[in-house]
């Protein structure tokens, strides 16, 4: 019983997996510009408070993964006219609140099947 339970979860999370998987620099990227633009700077300040420290996003990871996320028209440059030289500031497009949406609904579905699995131990 316990082995087809575990089955029904793995076809319902395939039919509602979207295309873009995220890693977890991507995520918490894509939660920080859900509030407004910021550069590359400013998301390294922002992920760092917003997960207390724990994930602190380099600049070896920040930049690959920002061109990355624009490539994939997650995240788009913000016009740079009236910015400060070489500062480049981001946001999030319609394709990345939707990717945004879909893993925040994936991570909830997950926590209910933590729930279900513990509680039944």
């Amino acid at each position: 019983m316990y082995k087809l339970y575990i089955l029904l979860l793995e076809l319902m999370n395939m039919k509602n997996k979207t295309s873009i998987s995220l890693n977890e620099p991507s995520f918490y990227i894509l939660l920080a510009l859900s509030k407004e633009s910021m550069s590359g700077y400013e998301l390294t300040r922002n992920i760092l408070n917003i997960t207390k420290g724990r994930l602190e996003v380099r600049t070896g990871t920040m930049y690959p993964t920002l061109k990355k996320l624009v490539d994939l028209n997650l995240i788009e440059q913000v016009d740079e006219s009236s910015q400060e030289r070489n500062k480049k500031t981001y946001q999030l497009t319609e394709e990345g609140k939707k990717a945004l949406q879909d893993e925040v609904d994936m991570l909830k579905e997950k926590l209910e099947e933590v729930k279900l699995i513990m509680n039944e131990t």
